[in-house]
């Protein structure tokens, strides 16, 4: 279990580095696209489109990596309730339901990416798989990353 942790963690990371080299990315564009609309009166086509894409993909990059790092904003009725083996089974089951979600988000994606893939962007022509792609990946990470967290509640619940 160590090992599947441990690549799964490695695996955060790179999503995790990923998404703030996308955002950089990013923020480069927008601000070359302000500099020559405001300032040099003319404007780059692509960059607006180029904006939405890498939003896309840091979303759903930076989702697995917030969801492996407990990052995500949660609302947790049950966060001071019962003993360790309740949090545990607790904490199990809203992994569970993660993954289901995470699983339809894949299922879903692979979708989009088969129906549309061969699609090209308007001002780009980038081929819209590398856009619906973002959407599958993103969800076949979360469910790898939610179904280890999964595992080590029903560990941690096994030694309590």
């Amino acid at each position: 279990m160590d090992r599947l942790r441990n690549a799964v963690g490695k695996i955060a990371a790179l999503c995790d580095h990923a998404t703030g080299w996308l955002l950089l990315a990013l923020v480069a564009v927008n601000g070359a696209s302000v500099f020559m609309r405001y300032v040099m009166n003319d404007s780059i086509s692509w960059s607006e489109e180029s904006i939405r894409y890498l939003a896309i993909w840091i979303t759903f990059l930076g989702s697995a990596a917030a969801s492996w790092h407990d990052e995500h904003l949660d609302m947790n009725l049950f966060a001071e309730f019962g003993g360790q083996a309740f949090q545990s089974t607790h904490r199990f089951f809203l992994h569970l339901l993660n993954v289901a979600f995470a699983v339809i988000l894949a299922w879903q994606g692979w979708i989009y990416c088969t129906l549309n893939g061969s699609q090209t962007a308007p001002t780009s022509g980038l081929p819209m798989i590398y856009v619906y792609g973002a959407i599958a990946i993103g969800g076949i990470l979360l469910t790898v990353v939610h179904l280890t967290k999964a595992a080590d509640c029903l560990l941690s619940r096994r030694r309590a």
